[in-house]
């Protein structure tokens, strides 16, 4: 289809979708709530998780892949706690919640949403190793990790609910070589930052992870927090190793986060690197999400 920037239809079919947006399931929504409380305990997560197999089961398939490279098999969600931690848990549980949200019957989506997540556990990583390597507090840490693999649901939305029309404007990304955030506002009306800003606002996602997926492509006027600090910079990292149909042509790095970073360059080398492993390690997850 020929996209122009008068595409109001398309445009109003985005608008109506923002408004009937899935929700998420509702024991995701419930470890949500409880690990927002200084009281919660294991037991407490472990019972709300019983209440749900399916992501039950995914959870401990994604915890026993290669990619968390865990010494032993985990057999339960209590041995997953002790080990990762409860907001870790909570973390990858809001991540399978939003696939389970925006799933497809099509097999052509499908293939792209596997392309997408190997993308986001790329810039989960990346973001991870930024946040160590800047000695931010582990809580943060664990947020930044999330942050790193929600920042695009709002492209996610956009892949699964208008993939051919998406896909025209990824092209007219690469084609004009014009920033794929530039091309989605002037045919959309809006960007997958805003609506990924929008759907976790919906989900009720902690403010710190809704300011990572609003901002990491676009960073705000005035202070940035260090967590959309470190999701804007794996985003950009971890877009060099995604194909162009999956990412579109990418803006380069703000220099305000690349300040803020301060490394050397063996040490934007040595992130680069440990990256593209991840990107590996990833594609074992991409038949358990």
């Amino acid at each position: 289809m020929a996209l122009r920037s008068e595409n109001f239809l398309l445009r109003r079919y985005v608008e109506k979708a923002m408004v009937d947006l899935p929700a998420l399931p509702t024991v995701v929504m419930q470890v949500v709530q409880a690990t927002e409380k200084d009281t919660a305990t294991t037991t407490e997560i472990e019972g709300l998780l019983s209440a749900d197999a399916a992501i039950t089961t995914k959870l401990l398939k994604v915890v026993n892949s290669a990619y968390f490279g865990l010494p032993r098999q985990i057999v339960n969600v209590n041995q997953t706690i002790a080990i990762l931690g409860m907001h870790q848990v909570r973390n990858l549980v809001m991540s399978i919640g939003v696939l389970n949200a925006l799933n497809s019957p099509s097999p052509r989506v499908v293939e792209v949403q596997k392309a997408f997540w190997q993308h986001s556990f790329a810039s989960a990583s990346c973001a991870e190793q930024i946040a160590k390597a800047k000695g931010l507090p582990k809580k943060d840490m664990e947020m930044i990790f999330v942050g790193g693999l929600l920042h695009d649901v709002g492209r996610l939305f956009l892949f699964t609910l208008f993939n051919l029309p998406y896909q025209e404007v990824l092209k007219e990304s690469v084609a004009r070589n014009e920033p794929l955030g530039s091309v989605e506002a002037r045919i959309l009306g809006t960007t997958h930052g805003e609506l990924g800003g929008i759907l976790g606002e919906k989900w009720n996602f902690p403010e710190p992870l809704i300011d990572m997926i609003r901002y990491h492509d676009n960073l705000p006027a005035g202070p940035v927090a260090e967590g959309v600090f470190c999701a804007h910079i794996a985003d950009a990292i971890a877009n060099e190793l995604a194909p162009k149909e999956v990412v579109g042509t990418s803006a380069p790095a703000d220099p305000r986060a690349l300040e803020w970073l301060a490394f050397s360059p063996d040490q934007w080398k040595d992130l680069q690197t440990k990256t593209e492993e991840q990107v590996a390690l990833a594609k074992d997850m991409l038949g358990v999400m």
